[in-house]
């Protein structure tokens, strides 16, 4: 079955949108270069690839003798059945070695070698046209095809006028192509040069001279690359108003189809990898300066390659009227893998299950702040203080998730309806994890999973993670008031905990995807973070040792023990670095950061020097800062060539959650400056520390 127009239609669309954005491969695309090892060798195979693919495009178009039935053009067919025998010959063999994609622009590629290896074998009598640019120019003046006719010579550089003859025009295509190739390199060249010197400098600073004169190239050079892209324009609508009711018109007609539609696709894959090989350049020549001039190269073929795309492109579709013959049945079409895969309804590439199995050991404590004056906060003069021994939980967890990636985004789609399990068996307590924001504002079912999609399309990332430690015991311990050391045990109590996080945040990688690919940023979720679980507390107050100067502050009151809920309402960010699920074995780390605060909710005695007695309830906002940690590493187990993939993951996650009062803030003049620091403080004596390995295993189909 060939593609329909709608599909062919969606393919060169995607191709048009951009030429170093992958716009076209999309999510195949990704899932075949984007996380890649970034090995010379396959960077090198690569920019050969496009660079052949832009050389065999000029060589085939202008430099290739043509007769009308030539067995050169005949022989550009690529099927399914052909592309995967083509496939075979490379994917084992090196540089590929069955770990990377063998892209299909390779494919084309060789087809075209073949098929030019076949022009030039020796022909039974000379060829009716020097080359096929020439065989174009006739097909537009159908008298230039009468028996014993010359070839149209190519007007002068500027000879065309709006009112010129069709024949002049189609003649103007030669010029015009190698002038879109010429002016597409030299503006990747004047692009990087805006670059080179605008490095380093101020946002929003006024240009340069030198970059002001170096804008000014590239914006003339814009203008010239678009003068060609009209030539082409121009060109290509004498050709679909071309005659081709009799022979030869005909076959030229059919020939020029079949070239320029094979050509075409060429183009189309070579822009999809296109990107991938700038980027993995770039990785490379971070840690080897010398191989920058790869990434020049990439880039100024990337412009070459996506200029002759247009025209090839204005070419074909004006070609298929006087051929009659759609664009989606022709040579370059008939290979339905890959591009044209993603206009079908729901593509097969684009859905995944996901069986998740998760093992987790997860411990809270509470690091108390030092007794002695060498801190900044000196606790000497407290009389208690509690400490708490929680069981660790210990969790087997698992579930199951089906995924669609739409385009530019993977796992758009998230459908978890009546498949997810959390817990498997636990020990101590248990923990729950959920991605669904639908499902935090009260939504069910699929109303719930219709907003996570929209959620997820935009960018917004969900996280809900909830912690119950149901084995533990609160100790409330004497001290020493002189020399801050424990005097033994008061009070004992059993106690259990429940946390509750919820983080909702933009992924701004999505922003910048190519500095985020060189940064090995794999996400940077700026957003909101809500937490709050519930403890036995002792308050203590503290004081400027030294008014406004704020560096030592000195014991002056504690509360009784007293059950406190923190709630926190915070704002701030958390990234994750790394290079991908794709690497064999790739170590990775997160790093969080919020602050904020919440309401709270305390007491202190009335009277200080009895303890026990009335006391004074106040409410106050806790100020709060959280920070998670993690470092890892991550194990794929199967072939990156896979549909199946299994991938492991082993960390150690770290969160630590300090809070406070401010009581007072204290004022200090000098002179004309005023400086503000705080006067008094609550403090819990500590903060809390939440950690624990975790191993996640990942199997997507």
């Amino acid at each position: 079955m060939r593609p329909g127009p709608a599909f062919v239609g969606l393919l060169l669309a995607a191709a048009a949108a951009s030429a170093c954005v992958p716009a076209a491969y999309n999510v195949r695309a990704a899932r075949a270069f984007a996380n890649e090892d970034a090995r010379r060798a396959i960077i090198d195979d690569r920019a050969a690839d496009l660079e052949r693919a832009a050389w065999l495009a000029d060589e085939v178009l202008a430099n290739t003798p043509y007769s009308p039935g030539d067995t050169w053009i005949a022989a550009l067919r690529l099927d399914d059945d052909e592309g995967e025998r083509l496939r075979k010959r490379f994917e084992e063999a090196a540089p590929y070695d069955g770990e990377h994609e063998v892209p299909l622009a390779k494919l084309y590629r060789v087809k075209l070698d073949e098929a030019l290896a076949r022009a030039a074998a020796p022909r039974p009598a000379p060829p009716a046209f020097a080359r096929l640019f020439d065989a174009l120019a006739a097909l537009a003046a159908p008298a230039a095809l009468a028996p014993g006719a010359p070839a149209p010579a190519a007007p002068p550089p500027g000879a065309l006028t709006p009112g010129a003859s069709a024949e002049s025009a189609a003649s103007r295509l030669p010029a015009a192509w190698q002038a879109l190739a010429e002016h597409a390199r030299a503006l990747a060249a004047e692009e990087r040069d805006v670059e080179r010197l605008s490095a380093g400098r101020p946002l929003g600073a006024p240009d340069t001279p030198e970059i002001a004169a170096a804008k000014g190239r590239a914006a003339a050079r814009r203008r010239a690359l678009a003068g060609a892209q009209r030539d082409v324009a121009d060109a290509a609508a004498t050709l679909r108003a071309a005659s081709a009711g009799q022979e030869p018109a005909a076959t030229i007609a059919r020939d020029a189809l079949r070239v320029t539609s094979f050509l075409l696709r060429m183009h189309t894959e070579a822009l999809a990898v296109a990107p991938y090989v700038v980027k993995q350049a770039r990785r490379v020549a971070r840690g080897e300066p010398g191989y920058g001039a790869t990434v020049a190269r990439a880039e100024a073929l990337s412009r070459v390659l996506e200029a002759q795309r247009e025209a090839l492109s204005a070419c074909a579709e004006a070609l298929s009227v006087p051929a009659r013959t759609p664009l989606e049945d022709t040579a370059g079409f008939e290979m339905q893998e890959s591009l044209l895969d993603q206009g079908r309804a729901i593509s097969l590439d684009a859905v995944h299950l996901q069986l998740k199995s998760d093992v987790e050991l997860l411990f809270f404590h509470q690091l108390a702040s030092p007794n002695s004056s060498g801190g900044i906060n000196d606790y000497r003069g407290r009389t208690r203080r509690l400490a708490y021994d929680v069981d660790p939980v210990f969790m087997v967890g698992g579930r199951a998730l089906l995924t669609y990636d739409f385009e530019h985004v993977r796992n758009a789609a998230r459908l978890n309806a009546g498949f997810k399990t959390d817990r498997l068996f636990s020990s101590g307590g248990d923990i729950a994890y959920d991605n669904s924001l639908g499902k935090l504002i009260g939504l069910n079912g699929f109303a719930s999973d219709v907003f996570d999609i929209g959620a997820d399309l935009v960018g917004i990332s969900t996280s809900l993670k909830i912690a119950r430690f149901t084995s533990g015991d609160v100790t409330e311990l004497a001290v020493d008031p002189v020399t801050g050391r424990d005097a033994g045990a008061v009070a004992s109590a059993p106690f259990q905990l429940l946390v509750r996080q919820v983080d909702v945040g933009f992924d701004v990688t999505k922003l910048f995807p190519d500095a985020a690919d060189d940064l090995y940023l794999e996400e940077l979720l700026v957003g909101f973070r809500y937490m709050d679980y519930k403890l036995p507390r002792i308050f203590y107050a503290l004081r400027e040792r030294d008014p406004g100067t704020g560096d030592v502050y000195v014991f002056e009151r504690q509360s009784p023990a007293q059950s406190v809920t923190s709630r926190f309402y915070q704002g701030g960010f958390s990234l994750r670095m790394g290079n991908g699920e794709w690497p064999r074995l790739a170590p990775f780390g997160d790093l969080g950061l919020y602050g904020g605060a919440g309401p709270v909710r305390y007491a202190f005695p009335a009277d200080p020097a009895v303890a026990g007695g009335a006391r004074e309830v106040d409410e106050a906002t806790m100020i709060a800062l959280s920070g998670n940690l993690s470092v890892g590493l991550r194990l794929r187990l199967t072939s990156n060539l896979s549909r199946l993939r299994l991938l492991t993951e082993l960390s150690y996650n770290l969160e630590a959650v300090g809070q406070g009062i401010v009581s007072s803030i204290h004022a200090t003049r000098r002179g004309d400056e005023t400086t503000y620091t705080v006067g008094r403080k609550i403090d819990i004596g500590g903060f809390d520390l939440f950690h624990g390995p975790r191993l996640l295993a990942v199997l997507v189909l």
